[in-house]
């Protein structure tokens, strides 16, 4: 017979647990809070890069105005670092998020939008981890690239079942759920040394959540406009957001969406 703790580890060491968690705390304060599990394993294929996958849940409120495309990560006993090259925690909440609009019998607003959005939270480009491979894409940025592409799928297909008079407007968030323990460093940027790419002094401090924002993917954004030249803008144009959430403050976190 085999033996039963070493298949509760097999079962342990796959992300569904969390998913499954998660999915059952969601769904039992639905009442409380609002939003429930609109997709489970969700298949989806996006055309434009050739990619497809799972979405391991989409969360959705009441008003179905508003979709939480999550990814969940499993890990143990371990920290994300994202850095904050500024000695003050500044708050964010600006956002880029998905936003499909319908008026007047047809699809006025389909692309990524940057918008006010609640919770404030420290926003950044940069994210370390113990262990990281330095020759490889960092893991943060590949679950990144393809959880804002399995967001576009899912908006064109619930634009084609969803979107109507009866419901004009969704807006369409990447969230990525982790039981790592999140925390920001903050720096002078003036206290790196050149000589040998290390921070000499710097702080950690515990966060709930994060917008990990930076440029997701290669492809040149549909709503760029011709008219747009500048370097900045460009750069900016092709950046997306991922909200990342402890999973201990996921509730919290859907609690301040609905604000």
């Amino acid at each position: 017979m085999e033996d039963q703790s070493a298949l509760k580890g097999v079962v342990n060491k796959s992300g569904f647990p969390l998913q499954i968690g998660l999915s059952h705390l969601i769904n039992a304060g639905t009442n409380s809070h609002g939003w429930r599990i609109q997709y489970s394993e969700h298949a989806w294929k996006n055309d434009v890069d050739d990619s497809s996958g799972f979405i391991d849940l989409v969360v959705e409120n009441n008003a179905r105005n508003m979709a939480l495309v999550v990814e969940c990560k499993r890990v143990q006993d371990t920290s994300w670092v994202f850095l904050n090259p500024q000695t003050q925690i500044a708050q964010r909440r600006y956002a880029k998020a998905w936003l499909s609009r319908y008026e007047d019998g047809k699809i006025t607003e389909f692309d990524w939008v940057s918008q006010p959005l609640d919770p404030a939270s420290v926003q950044t480009e940069f994210f370390c981890v113990f262990g990281q491979d330095s020759k490889s894409i960092p893991m943060l940025e590949r679950v990144g690239a393809m959880l804002v592409s399995s967001t576009e799928a899912l908006a064109l297909e619930e634009k084609l079942t969803l979107l109507s008079k009866y419901f004009p407007c969704r807006i369409y968030l990447n969230v990525i759920v982790t039981t790592a323990r999140l925390k920001v460093c903050s720096f002078e940027p003036s206290d790196i040394s050149l000589t040998d790419g290390t921070v000499s002094a710097c702080t950690f401090t515990d966060i709930p959540f994060v917008r990990f924002q930076k440029q997701f993917s290669t492809r040149f954004p549909k709503s760029l406009s011709f008219s747009v030249g500048v370097s900045s803008e460009i750069a900016k144009a092709k950046e997306n957001t991922v909200f990342v959430v402890n999973a201990d403050h996921f509730i919290k976190f859907i609690n301040e969406l609905n604000q």
